[in-house]
């Protein structure tokens, strides 16, 4: 769910790239018409700088046969915004925590790394594969489906927050487990996250 989330992400930061592409363009194209008047020209930069894509669209309607290139590149600009949004959503390869070598530690030391120091921990375990031993405190399901674990550690409002990319099979509080995935952030006072992840033993 995070990488789809991510791929979203960089989707539309990808999207709005484009856009304001075309909408420089668009102001470029006004500032330098010659047959509107300077208090027309005013109005449409305005309209357009302030409601981007509505202002665009009545500029190019209104004003067909000298913006209709806009309206190309518009057409142009929404299929590349949904083609990069769906490769990076569904194309992109995702990562096989299986085949990587986790990074060892005990819940309780990945716990004290990034209560002590966030950015040094982020360094060490941020998107790296986290191999995972300690004492299960909690198990539940997602809404995708996903089963969930926390790690115990030695504070009781804090755990480490595992899920499961594939059903490990029965799972009980008091269990003690090692969990392979890929570390993806920390949430002060609540938990560390890792996700994509496998039952070792």
């Amino acid at each position: 769910m995070e990488l789809e989330f991510a791929g979203i992400v960089a989707g539309l930061i990808c999207t709005g790239i484009i856009w304001v592409i075309i909408l420089i363009l668009a102001l470029i194209q006004v500032f330098k018409r010659t047959d509107l008047e300077n208090n027309t020209k005013i109005l449409w930069l305005i309209a357009i700088s302030l409601f981007p894509f509505l202002g665009l669209l009545v500029y190019i309607l209104a004003n067909f046969p000298k913006a209709k290139n806009l309206l190309w590149l518009g057409l142009i600009g929404i299929t590349l915004s949904a083609g990069l949004t769906v490769y990076f959503v569904y194309a992109r390869e995702h990562r096989d925590v299986t085949a990587e070598k986790g990074i060892q530690v005990t819940a309780q030391q990945l716990f004290e790394a990034f209560s002590t120091d966030e950015t040094k921990a982020n360094s060490l375990y941020l998107d790296k594969a986290i191999q995972i031993t300690g004492e299960v405190v909690n198990v539940s399901t997602n809404q995708e489906g996903n089963i969930v674990v926390d790690f115990k550690t030695n504070d009781p409002f804090f755990v480490i927050n595992c899920t499961f990319k594939t059903d490990p099979g029965a799972l009980k509080a008091g269990d003690s487990i090692t969990f392979k995935g890929i570390c993806t952030g920390y949430i002060p006072d609540a938990n560390v996250v890792i996700n994509e992840g496998v039952l070792v033993k």
